[in-house]
């Protein structure tokens, strides 16, 4: 199916090339072809060769909804259950790692012999695996380490779409984003180790530390704590 939905799609790609910009083909072939992994995941996952790969409220969801993306990105994925295959039902509760995002950086930086990880809508993947798309002097190397919601939402690289919010999106923007988290939770190489913080406890600290110390004492003075 994959090969013939390529060929079909070629005189599609060739309008777009003369009337869209470069980052937007890019942004538009990452998707596409995002969306024929989640397929052949998909098709993996309910052992289907059919064009129908799942069944949602009696309706089934083809391949062609997923290419022309009127899926809901995150039908008939149980995270619960296929986190239970990878590690074992009892181990969930226990011992899902709590990411902030400083130690996202520092254990999922992919340098240093570590891992590379990426955290998607509170999710966080290893995808070293995927070294030559995520790895050093990638394509995508900026993601390694990072929340990268906001970023897939948007089809963004710029370090100020490298973070967890989605404040001001279309629901639009924000399946763009849910269909990649799809692809990665799929993913046959990349696993989930773990969530990110609902709240960055580092950050609200440091935030914290710098409003006390800069209040003024009885004299109308501020004192500054030289840091370390």
């Amino acid at each position: 199916m994959a090969p013939i939905l390529v060929i079909t799609a070629l005189p599609f790609f060739s309008i777009l090339v003369g009337v869209m910009k470069k980052d937007s083909i890019n942004v538009f072939l990452m998707g596409f072809f995002r969306d024929l992994a989640r397929i052949k995941a998909k098709k993996r996952q309910n052992k289907r060769d059919s064009n129908g790969l799942v069944t949602v409220d009696g309706k089934a969801i083809s391949t062609w909804d997923i290419i022309f993306r009127r899926d809901d990105p995150l039908a008939g994925i149980d995270f619960y259950e296929t986190e239970c295959i990878s590690t074992g039902c009892s181990d969930i509760a226990t011992s899902d790692v709590t990411f902030t995002v400083k130690e996202l950086e520092e254990f999922g930086s992919g340098t240093n012999g570590n891992p590379i990880y990426l955290s998607i809508f509170g999710r966080v993947y290893d995808v070293s695996k995927g070294e030559k798309f995520y790895g050093p002097d990638s394509n995508y190397a900026m993601f390694a380490g990072k929340d990268v919601t906001r970023a897939l939402c948007l089809g963004c690289k710029e370090p100020e779409c490298l973070i967890r919010s989605t404040d001001g999106l279309t629901e639009d923007q924000i399946k763009e984003g849910k269909r990649w988290l799809s692809f990665f939770h799929m993913h046959d190489k990349y696993n989930y180790v773990g969530t990110m913080e609902s709240s960055d406890s580092e950050a609200w600290l440091d935030a914290l530390i710098k409003d006390t110390i800069s209040q003024p004492d009885k004299d109308g003075q501020i004192d500054y704590i030289e840091k370390e």
